[in-house]
């Protein structure tokens, strides 16, 4: 290391004074002077190791004595949420918690259910297929039956017509031994 002129020394002198007498920096030069020197640290800043003691001892509490398991539960809360963000909207998720804190729970799956129940959703199978621009809609017919004969016994051919599916359903798929 190259010798440091008088004003040199001087200076850093001066800066380290200035950092160690700011609350922001002092910190910081406590940390750096404990690295090289841990005696010289606890003794020039005693009230900067003292406070970092204090942290370290308070979270060594914290994570032996989390006696409610506040931790354990807001980790499972957080998790059951983000699993109902895959299929909710933050303002049914927000509904979700209104019903969760009427029933007394919480249990982000068990409001989420009894909300389900009493707002269920659309059922995809009753609602009309989306038309196409352009898009026509015509009537079932049957097979070599017109509209017009079918309507008059839609019984009748609706019967023949299963007689047949079924018939040339057996005779494609079933071996000879099942056809009658």
């Amino acid at each position: 290391m190259a010798q440091l002129s008088l004003e040199q020394q001087a200076d850093l002198a001066s800066i380290a004074y200035e950092l160690g007498h700011n609350p922001k920096t002092r910190p910081i030069l406590a940390h750096a002077v404990q690295q090289i020197n841990p005696q010289r640290a606890n003794a020039s800043f005693p009230d900067v190791i003292q406070a970092q003691q204090f942290r370290e001892f308070e979270k060594r509490l914290d994570e032996k004595y989390d006696f409610n398991g506040a931790k354990a539960a807001k980790n499972k809360l957080e998790q059951e949420k983000s699993k109902l963000k895959e299929r909710y909207s933050e303002d049914e998720i927000a509904k979700i918690e209104q019903v969760m804190d009427r029933i007394g729970t919480h249990s982000y799956e068990a409001g989420a259910v009894l909300y389900a129940h009493e707002n269920p959703g659309a059922d995809p199978r009753e609602m009309p297929p989306e038309a196409m621009p352009g898009e026509r809609w015509e009537f079932p017919t049957l097979q070599g039956v017109e509209f017009k004969k079918f309507a008059a016994d839609p019984r009748k051919h609706s019967i023949d017509a299963a007689k047949s599916i079924i018939t040339e359903f057996k005779q494609r798929t079933l071996p000879s031994a099942f056809r009658r």
